[in-house]
């Protein structure tokens, strides 16, 4: 397997660098070039750059002599397996059966309308990325979501919004907020 320092990715019309260092050393730690070894090390790349991105699969691919089709059609079968750059907060909206009667689908809408992405969209600023879950284990408080590392309950449309809106204001880092802060 050669050495590369980076790699350029392109990601629709946009240039993106990636330092391959780190998928570099999970691969070279392999035991061995055995398929069995494919599914922990997609995990460990995407523990290291909060997703799968090409270059690396590429290098994957080269070192575990499958193809690139191989690889993605293991990544497309699940769903926690991303190949774009999630949002810095990935939202799991709940769409179980108690959710999904009690308004999942209209919040799904309404973050659409605000922050225009639907599940499996990241948003424009790349602050949220939108995804569903089939049950997120507490159908007495539906509808649920959990953004980051926060569970949220009995939310509606607009006490989600109202929650989004704190994330968003907690990540605008404006002039004004640093002056007052020194």
């Amino acid at each position: 397997m050669e050495t590369n320092e980076t790699a350029t990715a392109t990601e629709d019309t946009e240039q993106e660098e990636i330092n391959l260092a780190p998928a570099e050393e999970i691969i070279k730690n392999l035991p061995d070039n055995s398929r069995s070894h494919l599914i922990p090390t997609l995990q460990k790349i995407q523990v290291a750059y909060r997703y799968l991105p090409p270059p690396a699969m590429e290098l994957l691919s080269e070192f575990l002599n499958i193809t690139r089709a191989e690889i993605y059609g293991v990544i497309s079968f699940y769903p926690v397996l991303l190949t774009t750059e999630p949002g810095k907060y990935i939202i799991k909206l709940c769409y179980g059966t108690a959710c999904f009667v009690k308004g999942a689908p209209i919040i799904g809408d309404k973050m659409h309308e605000r922050y225009h992405m639907r599940p499996g969209d990241t948003d424009p600023t790349k602050l949220f990325t939108l995804q569903t879950a089939s049950c997120l284990g507490n159908c007495g408080a539906a509808p649920m979501a959990i953004i980051g590392d926060d569970t949220y309950g009995n939310i509606d449309p607009e006490k989600t919004l109202d929650i989004l809106g704190e994330y968003t204001l907690g990540d605008a880092e404006t002039p004004e907020t640093e002056e007052a802060t020194a």
